[in-house]
C-alpha cells in the first residue's frame, strides 16, 4: 500500500539525514535538547466527493473527504546534536457547506507524528504517519449520518520557517461509501516553542 511505502520512506530518509554531520548543514551543535509545545493550523484541499449539496439558486457544492481546516496542539522534541525535531500533534479537522439553514459537515480527530529535518536558510522537510479517528459525516437531517472507520496514512511536507506545504495520502472506508480517497494537499502553519 502506498501510505506504508510513504511512511517507510519517511523513516528511512529521517534515519539517513540524522547521520549527516551537523556542521555540514551549517548548524552549530546545541548543548542540550529541547522539549516544547507546538501550535499548528492546517488548511487541506482534495479527496473524493462524499456528498453534493444543491442550492435554490442552482449552484452546487461538493463536500470532499480530504478537505478541511484543522487546528492542532502538541509537543515537539529538538535533538541536541542534530537539526532534527520530532513532533506529535492532535487536531480537530472540520469541513462544512455554506448553507445557512442546515449543518452538513465532516469532522474528525487527526493525530500526526512527524520527524522534521532542518535545512540551511530556515527551510525544512518532514514526514511521518497520520491517524484519523472519529471520522463522522453529518447530513443535517437531509442525508443520513454515518461514520468512517479509523484510517492511517502518511504525510510529507516542505516549508520555510513556520509555513509549509504538505501532501497526505489516506483512505477512508465505510459500509455506506466503500473506499473513499481522503488524500489532500494542504497549507500548514506551525509555531514551535
Amino acid at each position: 500500500m502506498l501510505y506504508l511505502r510513504l511512511a517507510a520512506t519517511g523513516v528511512l530518509l529521517s534515519g539517513i539525514l540524522c547521520t549527516c554531520p551537523v556542521e555540514a548543514a551549517g548548524y552549530p551543535s546545541q548543548s542540550h535538547a529541547h522539549l516544547g509545545p507546538v501550535l499548528e493550523l492546517d488548511a487541506d484541499f482534495g479527496g473524493d466527493n462524499v456528498a453534493r449539496v444543491f442550492y435554490t439558486d442552482g449552484s452546487t457544492q461538493d463536500i470532499k473527504a480530504g478537505q478541511g481546516i484543522a487546528p492542532a496542539v502538541g509537543l515537539h522534541y529538538q535533538l541536541a546534536a542534530a537539526p532534527v525535531d520530532f513532533a506529535v500533534t492532535v487536531g480537530y479537522k472540520y469541513v462544512t457547506t455554506r448553507a445557512s439553514n442546515v449543518d452538513i459537515h465532516i469532522d474528525r480527530v487527526e493525530i500526526k507524528a512527524l520527524g522534521t529535518y532542518e535545512l540551511p536558510g530556515h527551510f525544512w522537510i518532514d514526514a511521518g504517519p497520520v491517524w484519523h479517528t472519529g471520522v463522522q459525516f453529518h447530513g443535517g437531517g437531509y442525508i443520513p449520518d454515518f461514520s468512517f472507520n479509523d484510517a492511517v496514512g502518511a504525510t510529507v511536507g516542505f516549508g520555510w520557517r513556520w509555513i509549509g506545504i504538505a501532501y497526505t495520502h489516506i483512505t477512508y472506508d465505510s459500509d455506506i461509501t466503500g473506499s473513499v480517497d481522503a488524500s489532500n494537499i494542504g497549507l500548514t502553519v506551525a509555531w514551535k516553542f
